[in-house]
């Protein structure tokens, strides 16, 4: 027991927190879900990267963001916070057990588009998007995304911290396969909210044709030191190219992609997915909103933004 928490059981675990299920028992009673840090991993910065964490979330106000709703420090010194138990499954894994069309798999990723666009107004990049920190869950007859772990978010405006808070120098930050090339150069002084716009850019791609733009596998068939080099350098297919090429093996709505949305040109949306997959961030869109913008042009029928590259 923690204060007012009794632990129930470990639900999630990353490179330095653990998440555990909980039940508060006063001033109410209900279910939380508890995230704190590691044994023997409470190191200066690890402890400044947590805080940040914390007062991160409890910056933002969103429907698709989870709360925070408490925070302190255990007996033994080591701090946490209460959120609200986000029970869901990762993106790609509700799309696909729930055979959802193109539609709705739009309409669901705009909410992502709406959460992280939240973040920014906020001052906070999340760093580390990917299906894993995204959970839906049905709720009211219909799906609802919420936007988790924002363990390695960075500060735009302010800092989020009273405690130094730095990225060492070869420590790469993100989760390889929905890295944007300038974060895989491992130098946080250059990050900004088109890093964000490019992971979303990786998920979009990944629920209309069921895989990343490159694997972990490959990014890695040259060794670790050749990542950002691969990365920067491997041009993608659109999604149209990659699922013609892969007709055979896939499922869902990868054999009908335009199940749902009868009478529109899919072209309009690989130039929308490649654009924010730009290596070059000045052609990426500047903002999730304005990304959300152009898919819902797209979804209305309208001529969208994005455009093959030309001359």
């Amino acid at each position: 027991e923690v204060g007012p928490y009794r632990l129930l059981q470990t639900i999630g675990e990353g490179g330095f927190g653990t998440v555990y299920m909980a039940e508060q028992t006063e001033p109410v009673r209900r279910k939380v879900a508890i995230k704190w840090i590691k044994p023997g991993m409470d190191s200066k910065q690890v402890l400044a990267r947590f805080d940040a964490e914390r007062q991160a979330l409890a910056m933002m106000n969103h429907p698709s963001i989870a709360t925070v709703l408490d925070g302190g420090t255990s007996p033994d010194g080591a701090p946490y916070f209460v959120m609200e138990l986000v029970r869901g499954i990762p993106i790609n894994d509700f799309c696909e057990q729930h055979q959802l069309n193109l539609r709705e798999r739009l309409k669901l990723f705009l909410q992502v588009c709406s959460a992280v666009h939240h973040a920014h107004q906020k001052g906070v990049i999340h760093r580390d998007l990917k299906p894993s920190n995204i959970l839906v869950a049905m709720g009211e007859g219909e799906p609802v995304a919420k936007v988790i772990d924002f363990g390695i978010a960075k500060a735009l405006d302010s800092r989020l911290t009273e405690q130094t808070l730095f990225t060492e120098f070869g420590q790469m930050i993100g989760t390889l396969e929905f890295m944007s090339p300038e974060q895989a150069e491992m130098s946080a002084v250059d990050i900004d909210t088109r890093s964000d716009v490019y992971a979303l850019g990786v998920i979009l791609f990944q629920l209309l044709t069921g895989e990343t733009p490159i694997s972990r596998d490959e990014l890695l068939s040259h060794g670790v030191f050749d990542v950002p080099r691969m990365i920067r350098e491997t041009e993608h297919a659109t999604p149209t190219k990659r699922n013609t090429s892969r007709q055979d093996e896939l499922k869902g709505i990868s054999r009908e992609p335009l199940r749902g949305l009868p009478g529109l040109s899919f072209g309009d949306l690989d130039w929308v997915t490649m654009k924010a997959l730009s290596k070059d961030r000045r052609r990426r869109y500047d903002s999730p909103r304005e990304f959300a913008q152009d898919l819902e042009r797209f979804l209305a029928g309208e001529p969208v933004a994005a455009h093959p590259p030309s001359a």
